[in-house]
């Protein structure tokens, strides 16, 4: 055992003493407890890293209380301790599945953990918000939608976008019929640098010491330590779900939000590795078509380009297009004018004139007199902050409120399907099919 890890029974330890000079107990609460409007959500970050680390401190920055972290690296420890001193942590998550004082978990992990932790949290009768994507397969997502239900747990997925005000506007403009029908979204997502790419630096005491592998593993292949894969997991697709699970899950929960739907029909999709070659399976390039039946959208992701910074969702309507960026919601009205100059140039004069003659008072029609109406404008609503920690206020309210949150266990896994299909179809080279019915994706025969 690490100097820096403790023992099951210190940690448990721990959390006694930290939830009795809480004033929580283990004793007074049951599993499952209903949170008291004006008490602290009590919650355990399950995923120290990168991302993880972020939501410690969010959660602390909006009025949680962290009472325990759980990783597989010292270092993550480590820098726990220097956001809230004192932290109870672990490498074995069922200890803080123990916990009753813990009202939630927040899961950060490799993909390939996210739903065994969160069926097994919510089992033990926590509520979970869970990092995107929400599952590593579509079989895993149709059983954490059941365990939620079976459970009465609430779930919260981690697409922070869903509570950013540019979405919520993009939503009110489109439902309002702003940009008249939508019959196609084009969303993208472009970044060219290493780290863009995942190419993480691995810390350098980075060692079967420091750093619990076997554990990490889980359901993974056996194989010998390799700190790559640990620190750069969403580079293969034992561990990860690539671009699609990192972003198009970003960009897709948008779409699905505005436009209220849940699953497409079918997906099919195509990419490689161009430009970060070397190990990994996954593309980093990754474009993929799906139908929803009303509407099409063209999802494309490029890790070897920096055309359109950031991640881009434009909704183009019959009457406009509203267009999310991760700053801002923008509305850019079509002023629509049938420009009747060409195709009336192969007509007589006498023809011609008594058409423009019946035709002066039509407002699209352009005889010389369209553009004497109305022009709407550009219009464009910034977005104040990135998401996250209205995204925990919300899901906080929720544990309290015992209301479903906006991105919960059925929206995840509407997403998840979609992101799961765009990755089967890059793989087998098909078009991949949605059977509502079955609640399975099926290849195009």
């Amino acid at each position: 055992m690490s100097k820096h890890e403790i023992s099951r029974r210190e940690f448990m330890g721990r959390t006694v003493a930290g939830a009795a000079a809480a004033g929580l107990g283990f004793g007074a609460p049951a599993i499952g407890r209903a949170v008291s409007p004006n008490e602290k959500v009590t919650v355990a970050v399950i995923g120290a890293g990168i991302r993880g680390l972020e939501l410690m401190q969010a959660i602390l920055s909006v009025g949680g209380n962290v009472a325990a972290v759980c990783d597989l690296y010292d270092g993550h420890f480590r820098r726990a301790q220097e956001i809230q001193a004192n932290t109870p942590t672990t490498r074995e998550y069922r200890d803080i599945l123990e916990r009753k004082d813990i009202d939630a978990v927040f899961i950060a992990t490799s993909d390939h953990w996210h739903a065994p932790i969160a069926m097994d949290a919510m089992r033990a009768g926590k509520d979970v918000y869970c990092e995107k994507p929400m599952t590593h397969t579509i079989p895993q997502a149709v059983q954490m939608a059941d365990v939620s239900k079976e459970t009465k747990r609430l779930v919260q997925v981690g697409s922070q976008s869903l509570s950013m005000t540019s979405t919520q506007k993009a939503k009110e403009l489109v439902q309002s019929g702003q940009i008249g029908n939508v019959y196609m979204v084009q969303a993208s997502i472009f970044r060219p640098s290493a780290i863009g790419a995942w190419r993480y630096p691995v810390p350098p005491d980075a060692s079967p010491q420091t750093v619990d592998w076997e554990r990490y593993l889980g359901s993974a292949t056996p194989r010998p330590f390799d700190a790559q894969r640990f620190f750069q997991f969403r580079n293969w697709y034992e561990y990860g779900t690539g671009i699609a699970g990192d972003e198009y899950v970003h960009l897709l929960s948008r779409v699905h939000y505005v436009l209220n739907v849940q699953f497409p029909q079918n997906a099919i999709a195509t990419g490689g590795i161009y430009k970060w070659t070397g190990d990994r399976d996954v593309p980093d390039i990754h474009n993929t078509i799906y139908e929803y039946g009303k509407f099409q959208a063209l999802v494309l992701a490029n890790l070897a380009s920096n055309w359109d910074s950031g991640e881009i969702v434009r909704f183009y309507g019959d009457q406009g297009t509203v267009e999310l960026t991760e700053w801002s919601a923008n509305l850019v009205p079509y002023n629509p004018v049938e420009d009747y100059g060409y195709p009336l140039e192969s007509w007589p004069k006498d023809t011609k004139d008594k058409f423009i003659a019946e035709h002066k008072n039509d407002p699209l029609a352009d005889v010389g007199t369209a553009h004497e109406q109305p022009q709407r404008k550009k219009e464009s609503f910034p977005q104040k902050e990135e998401g996250t920690e209205d995204h925990i206020r919300h899901f906080f309210s929720c544990v309290k409120s015992r209301q479903q949150p906006v991105e919960n266990v059925d929206f995840g896994m509407g997403t998840a399907v979609a992101c799961h299909m765009a990755n089967i179809s890059y793989l087998k080279k098909k078009r991949v099919i949605w059977d509502a019915s079955d609640r399975k994706a099926k290849l195009e025969a």
